[in-house]
């Protein structure tokens, strides 16, 4: 009788043993990872350990990273082998926006092609643990950010073609997210992740973790493990977090980090999609340079509207009478004429035509035409997210390819 030799790969896994010893011990006086976040507290993050089994399914093989309402790990599915990453909240939680954008777009746009730039989730389970329940996310794991990527670079910036296939592909996914109703108001490059080709980035994480196992901190019962980097990938760009995205057409109130907030967020009017344009313009401009379009000068909230307003005042003009008479606010900074007479000076920078760019000529004059049809004072006239998609300086060719490893 012949001997058997293949291995079924769809077989049942044992879980792996992690060591308990040979990593550094970070001294219990030393704040790691989410503990140098605001207002951290411990009881509020489910107390993880590498090796772990969640739901008899997932063994926890690596720390991945960590947020202001979540944890996120590396899992190898014990059923099949397959690595899934786990975003586990914190069990303070009143509301889980993530979850009810995803429960939104649950069927939704199921043929549009912009959907495979938006991240989806397997599964979702709710985890008991000593303080309370925890929202569990199973996802598709992926690669490094386009920041990160960026950072790797030796001039901090990249190349023309890399970057207008990111916008390309970034402009797809909202695309798709704006025909459902949702805006993410959350797009930098932290934000768009890298896909992997393949597992082999994954296994050597794991096998980093096994070998020479990351540095943790022992706090009475909690562990506090150090987060590998996930370095490398080749492929399609995904956008992340819709922690803050919001579902429905038109909103109000504050949304937007800081250096990306579109002027109609900052002066208190309504907003729509086209805020989501506005960072893609943004994000354009920080692909190919090094330093921010619009600064955040000061930590006073008042005078750092003055100097992101001043700014962008400068750059683009004065706003229109149309877009002044939308909010109280505007009469803080702009004066009946339509003056400039707020707190800080108008900064003596180029207009937005005049702009110093890495590229040639011609390149450069396609680039600026494209950050002034996305960046205007009045949403309405921004490009769309399909109209942009459409701009000539979106019409190159290019692609993404990081090499790297966890180690």
């Amino acid at each position: 009788m012949p001997r058997l030799s293949h291995s079924d790969a769809s077989a049942p896994r044992m879980p792996r043993e992690f060591p308990s010893t040979g990593f550094e011990r970070i001294d219990s006086s030393s704040l790691v990872e989410e503990e140098k976040l605001p207002f951290y507290r411990r009881q509020d993050y489910y107390p993880m350990r590498i090796g772990q089994v969640i739901q008899d399914n997932y063994q926890v093989v690596a720390k991945l990273g960590y947020g202001t309402t979540s944890t996120v790990w590396l899992s190898r599915d014990l059923r099949d082998g397959k690595f899934w990453v786990l975003k586990v909240h914190i069990n303070t939680l009143k509301h889980n926006q993530e979850l009810a954008v995803y429960q939104h777009l649950a069927g939704q746009g199921l043929e549009h092609p912009g959907r495979q730039h938006v991240r989806q989730f397997r599964d979702t389970f709710k985890l008991s643990g000593p303080h309370g329940q925890h929202d569990v996310f199973v996802m598709t794991p992926l690669g490094m950010s386009l920041r990160t990527l960026q950072e790797l670079q030796k001039t901090h910036f990249f190349q023309q073609a890399l970057v207008t296939n990111a916008i390309d592909q970034t402009l797809f996914g909202l695309n798709y997210l704006h025909e459902a109703d949702v805006i993410h108001t959350d797009i930098h490059s932290d934000n768009l992740l890298i896909a992997l080709a393949n597992d082999s980035i994954l296994s050597r994480v794991e096998d980093n973790e096994l070998h020479r196992p990351s540095a943790r901190k022992v706090v009475d019962d909690t562990v506090i493990h150090v987060s590998q980097y996930m370095l490398g990938g080749a492929g399609d760009l995904t956008i992340c977090d819709l922690g803050k995205a919001r579902i429905g057409k038109v909103h109000r109130g504050k949304a937007m980090p800081l250096p990306y907030r579109a002027p109609e967020v900052i002066l208190g009017m309504t907003w729509d999609n086209a805020v989501d344009v506005w960072s893609v313009g943004l994000l354009a401009w920080d692909l190919l340079h090094q330093d921010g379009i619009f600064r955040v000068y000061d930590q006073d909230k008042e005078l750092n509207d003055a100097h992101h307003l001043a700014a962008m005042a400068a750059l683009l003009g004065p706003p229109p009478d149309r877009f002044l008479r939308r909010s109280p606010e505007t009469s803080k900074y702009w004066n009946t004429e339509g003056q400039w007479h707020g707190p800080v000076p108008l900064p003596s920078q180029k207009d937005l035509k005049s702009l110093d760019t890495n590229l040639s000529q011609q390149d450069r004059e396609k680039f600026l035409d494209f950050l002034s049809c996305v960046l205007t004072w009045l949403p309405e006239d921004r490009l769309n997210s399909f109209e942009a998609y459409f701009h000539p300086w979106l019409r190159g060719e290019g692609g993404i390819e990081a090499e790297g490893n966890a180690e």
